[in-house]
């Protein structure tokens, strides 16, 4: 029992030492913030939320998507495409734009993984 509680200490010790860190990060990584960094994700110890995925619903799955697709194509590009396609086959979430009937052009899809959140396939047709 007694070591759970050192365990958890230390691992908060750790993450608030990330937390006071963080704002340096994005001056510049120095010697000191990477070695912070390698510990973090080298132990081990702490406990972890075990998490099926992490993309759970479709809710979740356009919110992960659309600040991508705005980045690489334009946020107004993409609303236009909207009402979006979202399906959740095998794991994967698929999401597509939409276009107005008679349209002509093509639109965005994506393909993120629920389980961790990685972009799989990312393209806009023509």
């Amino acid at each position: 029992m007694r070591t759970t509680y050192i365990n958890d200490i230390n691992f908060m010790k750790k993450i608030l030492t990330l937390l006071l860190f963080l704002p340096l990060l994005s001056l510049g990584q120095s010697k000191v913030n990477r070695k912070i960094i390698k510990d973090i994700l080298a132990d081990k110890s702490g406990k972890q939320v075990a998490v099926d995925k992490v993309i759970p619903d479709a809710a979740t799955a356009i919110a992960v998507a659309e600040p991508i697709l705005f980045k690489i194509y334009s946020r107004d590009m993409i609303i236009r495409e909207k009402p979006y396609s979202v399906s959740l086959v095998d794991g994967y979430w698929i999401l597509t734009g939409s276009l107005p009937k008679l349209a002509v052009g093509g639109t965005f899809f994506i393909v993120l993984s629920a389980k961790d959140g990685r972009v799989i396939k990312l393209t806009h047709y023509q």
